[in-house]
């Protein structure tokens, strides 16, 4: 199994995973800020001149620019993280201070080497060296503009250097350009690896959280999101778990066989997924038993209208391998305020009140508040 492709666009959670890693270098470019402060002032008032004053402005511009972006990432909700086009935002907004911060660099860097003094040419190079090197090793996972800053940190003091005339000069400016092919060789594989290994780890995470005939969430998947659905809906005042399982599906599976009656599942899978909001979660239990939590919820009406209309769309007639087939559904629902319950209680609930409507011969039916369960009234479809 191939999980790169050169050429084709990230996927949505390798994509935002990358960027997200590329933020962790606070602490790296505070410190290259603190050195290329000290390294520029110093080699600014030994040349002299406007151009080595200018770099050293720019870069401390781009370098606060570089650390604003970070920490303004970092303060950003985790749900926002996750989209794409945000994310895609963000990582243009690092990688034009970045960009700054190298093009700085390379003009400090070339003033340098356009002055006789052998120190601020040493330093120079220290500060070019340590910059690719954090680039290279940190950056790689945006490979193209970690290229281009290590690009346009180090080719143009290689040709000043190579300019400047000279043996040493010369030898300077092949090192400084083996390394830089070097590390774009280094850039390229590592990124490589990087992406396949998060998108094998995505999609493993995908499969343990996943019912895989249906491609639902499963148990361990439904437990994990409704952790992320609480925390995304602090201000709303209720919840609805709705638990729900088939009628008359096991004659299905013996007179037309599994493979018809597993059509019936994942084409009953995608109807539910048509109904449910963003937010809400979908999943299979087992069997033919699902759930559906439904999110962002005011009043317990709320969640009988949904359950109706669940329970009508799940019930209409399947057509599948030209053979028509008609089910029927019994559904049971609870509401509970979002943190005054857990997940295992609100199942519990609608499970207890599912079954209660099975044995009334199917319909639609709501649990009683957790705190007072009452024999639910049970209404057809």
């Amino acid at each position: 199994m191939h999980y790169f492709e050169p050429g084709k666009p990230e996927p949505t959670a390798v994509y935002v995973e990358l960027i997200a890693a590329s933020f962790t270098m606070l602490v790296p470019a505070a410190i290259m800020s603190a050195i290329f402060l000290a390294v520029g002032a110093y080699c600014a008032l030994e040349i002299g001149g406007a151009l080595s004053w200018i770099a050293v402005v720019g870069g401390m511009t781009a370098s606060a620019a570089r650390l604003g972006v970070i920490l303004a990432y970092r303060r950003q909700p985790s749900g926002l993280r996750k989209e794409r086009h945000a994310s895609g935002t963000w990582q243009f907004r690092l990688a034009l201070s970045t960009l700054s911060f190298a093009a700085s660099l390379a003009l400090l860097g070339v003033t340098s080497f356009l002055s006789p003094q052998p120190i601020p040419q040493l330093l120079t190079t220290g500060l070019l060296f340590g910059f690719c090197s954090g680039a290279v090793a940190r950056g790689y996972i945006r490979p193209r503009v970690c290229a281009a800053c290590v690009t346009l940190a180090t080719l143009p003091v290689a040709l000043t250097a190579a300019s400047a005339g000279g043996i040493g000069h010369l030898i300077l400016a092949a090192m400084f350009l083996a390394f830089l092919v070097g590390s774009l060789e280094t850039i390229r594989y590592a990124y490589r690896l990087a992406r396949e290994q998060l998108a094998l780890r995505n999609e493993m995470s995908m499969v343990a959280r996943h019912d895989a005939l249906t491609g639902l969430a499963n148990r361990f998947g439904l437990r994990e999101a409704f952790g992320d659905l609480l925390n995304a809906h602090r201000q709303v005042p209720m919840v609805a778990m709705h638990c729900l399982d088939l009628d008359r599906f096991k004659p299905v599976n013996d007179r037309f066989g599994h493979p018809v009656g597993d059509a019936l599942l994942c084409e009953l899978a995608t109807r539910i997924a048509a109904v449910v909001r963003d937010g809400d979660i979908a999943a299979r239990l087992g069997g033919d038993e699902f759930a559906v939590v439904q999110a962002g919820i005011d009043h317990a009406g709320e969640a009988e209208l949904f359950a109706r209309r669940l329970a009508r769309v799940i019930a209409a007639p399947y057509l599948i391998d030209g053979e028509t087939i008609e089910i029927g559904v019994s559904l049971g629902y609870a509401t509970s305020p979002p943190h005054s319950t857990s997940l295992n209680a609100l199942i519990e609930a609608a499970d207890a009140t599912l079954y209660r409507v099975k044995r009334a011969g199917g319909g639609v039916a709501s649990s009683a508040a957790l705190s007072e369960l009452a024999t639910p009234k049970v209404a057809g479809l």
